[in-house]
């Protein structure tokens, strides 16, 4: 089972690696990644709304951070991170706060 998922994320490594300049590879990839990246911004903002826009700018986000993608840690984790960016960032803007992320 660890090599599957090993292999997996190698793939996925891969083809978000080889990806630059060609979205539809990416499409692939992100829509593999898009549920369960809408669940966690969903638990966070408790909007419907607002957890599409948080998907949307944590895709945005993936792509023109791609050159700082070490390769050592799991794709979707990172994914994950910037997702919780995102939510962080739309909060703050819901509350009027001008505080840092954490």
């Amino acid at each position: 089972m660890n090599s599957m998922l090993e292999s997996r994320s190698g793939s996925e490594v891969e083809t978000f690696s080889h990806s630059r300049g060609n979205l539809e590879p990416l499409d692939v990839l992100f829509s593999r990644y898009r549920p369960v990246l809408y669940l966690i911004a969903y638990r966070v903002l408790v909007n419907h709304t607002e957890a599409e826009d948080a998907v949307r700018n944590c895709l945005s986000a993936a792509v023109d951070c791609a050159p700082r993608f070490d390769h050592e840690g799991a794709f979707r984790s990172w994914l994950a991170r910037i997702l919780i960016d995102e939510a962080v960032t739309i909060l703050h803007k819901q509350r009027g706060s001008t505080v840092g992320h954490w």
